[in-house]
């Protein structure tokens, strides 16, 4: 029994949209925290990191895989090469993030404003890591077919 449908030319494709989901998700509550406190905002920004970064992991190993199982010419694995790294930024970004936001938010149980600012600048620039990751893979997707069946 396969666990992928025919179509599918591997994992990678269907689980990448959950830590781009996830992740930006967290941005947002992060971003909205400062205008708007509540504790299960808090609480829930941190459930979507830890879940965020756990599937940027297995989006991460899902890709080194699905690279490393194709053949292509020398322009697309610069461009898969480009790809991989940004997401290698996303991961160990938003790793760093979710610890230091589980350590400033319940263990230091820093709710001025400082704290809260620092750390929504500190998530938009993951924001801006995770978004070039998703550009430099839609890339692939759109200039260079890869996942595409002809």
């Amino acid at each position: 029994m396969e666990l992928l449908p025919e179509w599918a030319p591997g994992i990678h494709p269907l689980i990448i949209h959950f830590p781009v989901a996830l992740l930006s998700l967290a941005v947002v509550l992060t971003v909205l925290a400062l205008f708007y406190y509540r504790e299960w905002i808090t609480k829930a920004t941190l459930g979507l990191y830890t879940v965020g970064t756990l599937s940027a992991l297995a989006s991460y190993i899902s890709g080194r895989s699905a690279a490393d199982s194709i053949g292509l010419n020398l322009k697309a694995e610069v461009a898969i090469g480009t790809h991989s790294d940004w997401g290698l930024y996303t991961l160990v970004y938003f790793g760093i993030f979710t610890v230091i936001y589980y350590g400033v938010v319940f263990m230091l149980k820093k709710e001025s404003i400082v704290f809260k600012l620092t750390l929504a600048a500190l998530a938009l620039l993951g924001f801006f890591i995770l978004g070039q990751t998703a550009e430099h893979g839609g890339r692939l997707v759109f200039e260079y077919g890869l996942g595409v069946q002809k």
